[in-house]
């Protein structure tokens, strides 16, 4: 089933609103515009024609209600199948795009350089989404926001919905760590959204020199909600302690019963 918000660039999750929708449809029929777009022009065909089918359907109230509930109920029977883009698109743009309304919002707000610079880690694509997408509404006086609303909606459609392998994905991409992230992209896809557990654990064998520095990050930023996001090795003890933990517990387990026994 094709997730229409997906090819939107937004996050069903979110539970985008009409407004959000249709600002976001607006901003890709720029993006693929000739000036921008400098792929394939059959490409260009087809997903300007997939952009306008989802815009169709989620633009129209009915419409959309009863396709959200299709959607809820797929993902709840096909949650591994959630996430099978790649990680890399494969449209071209053009490399930068300046006009004179993007030179006075840059002016006006010079912290969007940086943004810029930071969404483009993720794709060249998610960057000009952005800046058509701010251009359309002028909600930069939000423009944090907005540029978290996309990466979210990225990591969602490239990640799944796991938050743990959210927070981990979102790492390594604001660290320039390119290849394990289109490693954890790759694990996603083959093995599905269900096994977070053995992805997660597999991940790091593979990438033991992130293991700590991402824990020490992580650890520094209250932000970000990272309950359970490694095992606990006083639940998932050494194997070779195992035998002397069980030794121990029969111990206790004797001393508890000859003590009741005396009373």
């Amino acid at each position: 089933m094709k997730n229409l918000y997906h090819l939107l660039g937004l996050s069903y999750e979110a539970k985008p609103e009409l407004q959000v929708i249709s600002a976001a449809y607006k901003a890709l029929v720029k993006l693929y515009h000739p000036d921008v777009f400098k792929g394939e022009k059959k490409d260009q065909k087809r997903k300007i024609s997939e952009i306008n089918e989802a815009y169709e359907i989620l633009s129209d109230n009915e419409s959309k209600i009863l396709y959200d509930k299709r959607l809820e109920s797929f993902l709840k029977k096909n949650y591994s199948k959630y996430s099978n883009e790649e990680f890399e698109d494969h449209d071209e743009f053009e490399d930068k795009f300046i006009n004179d309304d993007w030179e006075i919002a840059l002016i006006v707000y010079p912290e969007l350089f940086d943004l810029i610079k930071k969404l483009r880690n993720y794709s060249k694509q998610l960057s000009l989404q952005y800046q058509f997408y701010l251009l359309e509404t002028k909600e930069f006086h939000k423009l944090e926001k907005v540029a978290n609303f996309f990466i979210e909606s990225f990591l969602e459609r490239k990640f799944g919905r796991s938050k743990r392998i959210k927070v981990l994905s979102r790492y390594l991409i604001e660290n320039g760590y390119k290849g394990p992230a289109l490693f954890l992209n790759k694990l996603i896809r083959v093995i599905g959204a269900s096994s977070e557990k053995r992805i997660i654990e597999t991940f790091f064998k593979d990438h033991e020199e992130i293991k700590d520095e991402f824990k020490d990050q992580i650890k520094s930023n209250n932000t970000i909600d990272t309950k359970n996001l490694f095992e606990s090795k006083l639940l998932n003890p050494n194997p070779e302690l195992v035998p002397f933990i069980i030794i121990i517990v029969f111990f206790i387990v004797m001393f508890l019963m000859m003590t009741s026994n005396n009373f």
